[in-house]
């Protein structure tokens, strides 16, 4: 993920985070100041994950070991 594309993530919850300014009380605030990071957190999280895999063969590869002993 390259930081434009975090910013335009970022970015697009700005509005959401500039409203919990009108909330009355502070747990208003806070409960819809985590809901929002969770959300962008996911996002974030997705786009980084959705990167294409290398078509390089030579590159190494995680191998879990069997369970057979």
């Amino acid at each position: 993920m390259t930081r434009e594309e975090f910013l335009a993530l970022a970015n697009e919850q700005y509005d959401k985070l500039a409203d919990l300014q009108s909330k009355r009380t502070f747990y208003a605030f806070e409960e819809g100041f985590v809901k929002v990071w969770t959300e962008l957190g996911a996002q974030v999280m997705q786009a980084s994950l959705d990167k294409p895999l290398s078509k390089d063969k030579r590159k190494k590869t995680v191998v879990k070991p069997g369970s057979e002993k």
